[in-house]
């Protein structure tokens, strides 16, 4: 990466050597079955599930995956049943099927022969009828969470060819077939959704139900889609969150985080990091990771430690005296980083879309290890963060920035289950996993943390910058700035 404009001299501080403050109490959920189609049962990716288990078990938290079905569409990206990570099995259990409609899961109409005409109620052992296979063992399996993400066929699949489902009526048609009919006073009666969640409460009077708002798509060649379809989104979307809170649901935001907020054309469409070039719907790897994580604080649960010890940081000053101040670079070349290394940069950038987006990179930070032959770099615009200046791994508002971002070289453990990488970190939330370092060192920086502001005339507030010997995830909860 060039080094332009002004570059900033910073004093290079360790790590703590003391862990952070206790973890918090492990949390117990039960048994968990994940209902929905395909970005819940994984298209040419393992699915947000993967990483969701990583994350509790990072995390210690108590559960058991149950479902109908095991594995994933297809064997490319998938993960095999019985994969172990840190020591716990994946079982790869769940009740969702790629094509699957809320009006088949419901009951309500499935001519389908894909799920041989079951449905929830038979899942669950609802249907004292029912002997066919598609049930779970209710005396060990019965739910205590169920996490719902349904409706993506029932808008998409079965109105895009009618003209897109952004054409009002058909968006009228979606809403009221998933969530009922639109009483006077706002709330929802009847609908598909309705009658899943019924189902999942006459299973378990006690469980607990997180319901996933729709997720957006990428808008590409050949799903290109008009301004009328995103709205027609949002206002569903909208509409999940009511009928949510009229059932006393856990509405949770699928697309936080991977929304392009520089289109003001269309709103609500999909940055291209998180969605899969074959058909812009379903998400890649780095879409199932932040769907994971957004989930996982759903459920309580801190972000994931990719198997690192959490430890806090110590802040420290930087000097940026002079145009062209000089890095002293003896306390990071001291750093041995064959055992890997942390570094840690806490800023905000720009003022987001006050003057309109500016979304080329606007702060870099690089970092190289001649001892580990590794180096690497992120950006950060003022509508998200980048890897090596090209793949967006989260998008945000920067300007209005209070976490810490952290990355650790690891040079994997193969037992632990950890590849080697960059792991990446805003707060506490896992953004990056084993992301790739450069091939190649830059010339003379064979030895050196440095950041750069690289557009001219976007406000950047640096807070610090902080390096250490051996990679650490950052404590649960993250670092906030100061007040």
């Amino acid at each position: 990466m060039a080094r332009c404009c002004l570059r900033f001299l910073f004093a290079l501080s360790f790590f703590s050597g003391c862990c952070a403050s206790a973890a918090a109490p492990a949390l117990e959920l039960g048994n968990v079955m994940f209902v929905g189609d395909s970005i819940t049962h994984g298209f040419r990716t393992a699915s947000y599930r993967w990483p969701l288990h990583k994350t509790l078990v990072d995390n210690g938290v108590a559960f058991t995956a149950v479902g109908v079905h095991a594995g994933n569409t297809f064997r490319e990206g998938s993960v095999a049943p019985g994969v172990v990570y840190a020591g716990v099995v994946f079982n790869n259990r769940h009740s969702a099927m790629s094509s699957e409609r809320a009006y088949e899961v419901s009951g309500r109409n499935n001519a389908s022969s894909r799920l041989g005409h079951s449905n929830i109620r038979q899942w669950l052992g609802l249907d004292a009828a029912y002997s066919g296979p598609y049930r779970i063992n209710m005396a060990q399996e019965r739910p205590d969470v169920f996490v719902l993400m349904i409706g993506t066929n029932d808008t998409f699949s079965d109105y895009g060819r009618r003209g897109g489902f952004g054409l009002e009526h058909h968006s009228r048609e979606v809403m009221q077939n998933l969530l009922g009919v639109q009483q006077a006073d706002g709330t929802f009666l009847g609908g598909d959704m309705e009658a899943i969640v019924r189902s999942m409460r006459e299973a378990n009077p006690d469980c607990r139900i997180l319901v996933l708002t729709l997720p957006t798509w990428h808008d590409s060649t050949p799903h290109s889609h008009a301004r009328a379809d995103y709205l027609a989104l949002r206002r569903m979307n909208e509409g999940i969150a009511r009928w949510a809170a009229q059932h006393q649901l856990q509405v949770v935001d699928s697309n936080n985080g991977m929304v392009d907020l520089t289109r003001n054309d269309k709103p609500c469409v999909g940055e291209a990091s998180f969605f899969s070039s074959r058909d812009g719907l379903h998400p890649t790897p780095q879409g199932d990771l932040i769907i994971a994580e957004t989930v996982a604080r759903a459920l309580g649960c801190p972000g994931r430690t990719a198997g690192l010890e959490r430890r806090e940081s110590v802040s420290f000053s930087y000097s940026a005296a002079g145009s062209e101040p000089a890095l002293a670079p003896a306390e990071w070349a001291a750093v041995d980083a064959r055992q890997g290394f942390t570094v840690a940069l806490r800023a905000s950038v720009g003022n987001g879309a006050q003057d309109g987006w500016e979304r080329g990179p606007v702060l870099s930070l690089a970092f190289s290890k001649a001892d580990a032959g590794v180096s690497g770099s992120f950006s950060v615009s003022e509508s998200g963060i980048f890897w090596q200046g090209r793949d967006m791994l989260f998008s945000a508002d920067m300007a209005a920035n209070q976490d810490e971002i952290r990355v650790a070289w690891h040079p994997g453990n193969q037992e632990k289950s950890i590849p080697s990488g960059f792991y990446m970190w805003l707060g506490d939330r896992l953004i990056g996993e084993a992301l790739p370092a450069d091939a190649a060192l830059p010339d003379g920086t064979e030895n050196a943390v440095y950041a750069q502001i690289t557009a001219a005339g976007v406000p950047v507030r640096i807070e610090s910058l902080r390096g250490s010997a051996g990679c650490f995830a950052p404590p649960a909860g993250g670092q906030k700035l100061p007040e």
